[in-house]
């Protein structure tokens, strides 16, 4: 399973953990707003659970809001929960 990517499915509004061959084993659903970027679910295949994948989609989901210079708020109590844990990331919250 090392060959798992994290694109960002535009049309979809999520981004997505896929394997080699594109199929899609997670995802995190976006909803853009005018001064933010909701982030309202997360899920993972029940087969990588457990193992870190759902860490490295939210990272990079926020790395890539960080480059467009977006804020975040997060609905989904994974991200949410993610991001009180690394500090480095809370700049990136959006506050009501």
């Amino acid at each position: 399973m090392a060959d798992l990517s994290v694109v960002d499915n535009v049309d979809e509004h999520r981004y997505e953990l896929q394997d080699a061959d594109g199929a899609v084993l997670g995802y995190l659903e976006y909803l853009t707003r005018e001064d933010f970027v909701v982030l309202p679910h997360t899920e993972v295949d029940r087969s990588l659970r457990g193992q870190g994948w759902g860490d490295r989609l939210v990272q990079h989901a926020l790395d890539d809001l960080r480059k467009k210079n977006a804020k975040a708020y997060p609905t989904c109590p994974f991200v949410d929960r993610w991001m009180q844990k690394h500090a480095e990331y809370e700049d990136l919250r959006y506050q009501l």
